[in-house]
């Protein structure tokens, strides 16, 4: 994984082969085909890992939510911490969601239930949200679209100090809103 992880990064996804993995890795094709069929079947392993990963550390974040005072400082600690995972190899969340079918992808009972825990933790902190279950599965949706097309289009607003506040903003306003009678008035 190091070796495939480190041709992503340095050459791209055109010269990562099964024999530049094996190669880089020290070990013989025969070898890296016993464990991955082919390249695809790499990058779903790679994927695998990331998925557990930020799993593992958004569950680390949905415990501190609680004691933020706020919706918007919930919400920076949350897309801080996904922006960061994104930063550290951005060639290789490219290649995985450029490369892999989303049929490999999985794990969608994990996100559910993920999804609920941060509901639970966000809905005090929502306003004049209709549903705050639908809401929470946009905010997911859209947070990860942003991050995503960031990291395969211009890795490097991952890195620059104005993107993480200005998703942040984006997910506060559509949790955080004016009451309807407000809105219909403004209108």
């Amino acid at each position: 994984m190091q070796a495939a992880t480190y041709i992503l990064t340095q050459v791209g996804w055109a010269g990562f082969t099964t024999n530049a993995i094996a190669e880089r890795a020290g070990v013989n094709i025969g070898s890296l085909y016993q464990f991955f069929p082919n390249k695809e079947a790499v990058i779903a392993e790679l994927q695998r890992r990331h998925a557990v990963e930020t799993r593992s550390d958004l569950r680390k974040a949905l415990q501190v939510l609680p004691e933020q005072p706020s919706l918007r400082k919930a919400l920076t600690v949350i897309v801080e911490m996904i922006v960061e995972e994104h930063r550290a190899a951005p060639a290789v969340h490219k290649a995985i969601y450029d490369e892999l079918p989303r049929t490999v992808r999985g794990l969608e009972e994990d996100k559910h239930q993920l999804r609920g825990e941060f509901l639970e933790v966000i809905r005090p902190l929502m306003q004049n949200v209709p549903d705050p279950d639908l809401a929470t599965y946009l905010v997911g949706v859209a947070a990860h679209a942003v991050v995503h097309t960031v990291t395969a289009e211009r890795p490097k607003l991952l890195g620059d100090p104005r993107f993480a506040p200005e998703l942040v903003t984006l997910l506060e306003n559509y949790l955080c809103r004016t009451a309807p009678s407000q809105r219909d008035e403004n209108a």
